[in-house]
């Protein structure tokens, strides 16, 4: 069996599923050794309404990093995601540790960066964040991105109201930083959310219709990311509708079972049901092994 190793750094809670919480799991599903190092240490997800804790330090990260280059070599890792990062501070010795290891390397890891923002119009982090985002694209060793429509527009500075702004702001980011993979999880383009995917190796930009369900989940960023990284490694680092129709059904499919799952432990109560703290991705584990390359491809639209 092939021996896939990850490094996942991103922020921990005890009891839900963000972050590495909702990240490991898929991919240890699916046949992936992964390291997980935290950026939070939180008891639950702000979503609950109250949470305690304690975000990782600058200070305790870098000595985290320090005690496991020790016992083992970052370029045994076949893909490095980073997710959530509280502070500018946090991120930047983040993205200083991992230059350190990219420019070391001849064969090094390919770098997958969850630009995590916020949502809806708001950030969850401090704008300080931003331009430290805009450093790490600028390295040049970004394999591929994966901002929501609102974080791809807080780091381009673009509004994205119609395909054409889609395509011209792409293809502005893809000469400004020549990071060969952009997916942008989430567009709405007239009422109609859309995934939509590029490559520079092809050249070729489009977008895969979301079947939307009338409910928040917590976590559904992150376990996008985690179906894309494996499906990403799987397509020889590259996105292609095939891979898109797979991971926008899959995830589908998992937020599906959690809103059913929600409604019965509501016993099905006449007030709707509009946010699922917490997806059941361990319970809905069947659908990570199915493939679903095939069954949004008649309705790609290239542009």
């Amino acid at each position: 069996m092939e021996n896939k190793s990850l490094l996942s750094i991103s922020s921990h809670v005890v009891h839900g599923y963000v972050g590495n919480r909702v990240i490991v799991f898929p991919l240890q599903y699916v046949g992936w050794d992964v390291d997980a190092m935290n950026t939070t240490n939180y008891s639950n997800h702000p979503g609950y309404g109250s949470f305690t804790g304690t975000p990782s330090t600058p200070d305790s990260l870098v000595e985290i990093i320090d005690g496991l280059k020790k016992i083992h070599d970052f370029k045994d890792y076949d893909i490095v995601l980073t997710g959530y990062a509280s502070t500018s501070e946090v991120l930047q010795v983040i993205k200083n540790e991992l230059v350190k290891v990219f420019a070391n390397n001849k064969l090094s890891p390919e770098w997958i960066v969850d630009p995590i923002l916020g949502d809806n119009g708001r950030l969850y982090v401090s704008e300080k964040v931003i331009p430290v985002y805009r450093d790490i694209f600028a390295t040049g060793y970004v394999s591929l991105i994966t901002p929501n429509q609102f974080e791809f527009e807080t780091l381009t500075g673009a509004k994205l109201k119609t395909w054409q702004d889609v395509k011209q702001t792409i293809l502005q980011f893809d000469n400004k930083y020549k990071i060969k993979n952009i997916v942008i999880s989430s567009v709405s383009i007239e009422n109609q959310l859309y995934c939509v995917g590029y490559t520079s190796n092809t050249n070729r930009m489009f977008s895969v219709p979301i079947n939307e369900i009338p409910c928040n989940f917590n976590g559904c960023g992150d376990l996008f990311t985690a179906l894309l990284t494996n499906a990403f490694y799987n397509n020889k680092f590259t996105i292609t509708p095939e891979l898109i129709s797979d991971i926008v059904t899959k995830l589908y499919k998992i937020l599906e079972f959690s809103y059913k799952d929600e409604l019965e432990t509501r016993n099905n109560s006449e007030l709707p049901v509009t946010l699922v703290k917490d997806i059941r991705v361990i319970r809905a584990k069947e659908f990570l092994l199915k493939d679903y390359t095939q069954e949004l491809l008649d309705q790609v639209v290239y542009f």
